[in-house]
């Protein structure tokens, strides 16, 4: 599933294709993402809106229209935004088509259609962002926000990292890669962690999601760009889907475990 660097990358890229232009029509060659159900409604609702703002909330494409509505997407595992010139007709994933009057087309294209589209009149109609934790950019994440939620929790550190009532954004590439890099086993009570950690956590959570985004995210299987590149920053990872392979600090070969029915990977000795 794309992260949040993936996201940041599609979000700043399509803002720089779209905002300013206005959709015409939506055709819908499957029902799945239209979360809402009703496809008519959908069509209706977008059709004749321009594009004054794309911006992201966590793992979110939030699409701000005017007249004022919101358009909330999710990519979940393969779903994927592309700008293009007019088609004969759709290809075997394009899932809905924003027609937009500058004769291009926004494709919403999803192969396994777990990504999902939403409209709201307003944002704090969205039930999904209502439940949204900090922002890992944001200067609120400190290691003091930490210390206050988790003192007493008894969850693993890995578990807290992906949970999106606490932190947003992340998933199991990055937190593998923020945990080792700060030096803290994935299996780490959270409740016992202290500031000097914490402080290590939140400084290389801020660090890797930059570079991440300074290469346009992490490309290991499905997510491509709206121009359909690649990410580059798989080049830097030091320990995701490395297992067996040495270390970069100390050479001993890099462990996989499973945690929540998700790979982990850190060094052992590293990490201890």
């Amino acid at each position: 599933m794309p992260e949040l660097p993936e996201v940041e990358t599609v979000v700043r890229e399509l803002g720089e294709e779209i905002i300013g232009d206005t959709i015409s029509s939506v055709e819908i060659f499957r029902s799945n993402p239209i979360v809402q159900g009703d496809l008519d409604a959908f069509q209706q609702q977008m059709s004749g809106r321009k594009f004054i703002d794309v911006r992201r909330r966590a793992k979110y494409l939030i699409f701000h229209l005017e007249p004022e509505k919101y358009l909330v997407a999710h990519l979940r595992m393969t779903g994927k935004f592309i700008i293009s010139n007019p088609l004969p007709e759709p290809t075997k994933y394009n899932r809905v088509w924003f027609n937009l009057k500058s004769n291009r087309v926004l494709i919403f294209d999803d192969i396994r259609c777990f990504g999902t589209l939403e409209v709201y009149a307003k944002l704090s109609d969205s039930k999904s962002l209502k439940k949204l934790g900090i922002e890992p950019l944001s200067a609120g994440l400190t290691p003091e926000y930490f210390k206050k939620l988790l003192h007493s929790s008894k969850r693993e550190i890995k578990s807290i990292l992906l949970d999106q009532k606490f932190v947003v954004g992340l998933g199991n590439i990055y937190v593998s890669e923020i945990l080792f890099r700060a030096k803290i086993h994935p299996q780490r009570i959270a409740g016992k962690i202290n500031k000097k950690e914490w402080s290590r956590i939140v400084n290389n959570t801020q660090y890797i999601l930059q570079e991440a985004i300074k290469n346009n995210g992490t490309t290991i299987s499905d997510f491509r760009r709206v121009d359909d590149k690649t990410g580059k920053f798989q080049q830097f990872l030091q320990v995701y889907d490395k297992k067996e392979e040495p270390c970069p600090e100390c050479g001993l070969p890099i462990q996989r475990i499973v945690q929540q029915q998700r790979s982990t990977y850190f060094c052992a000795e590293c990490q201890r």
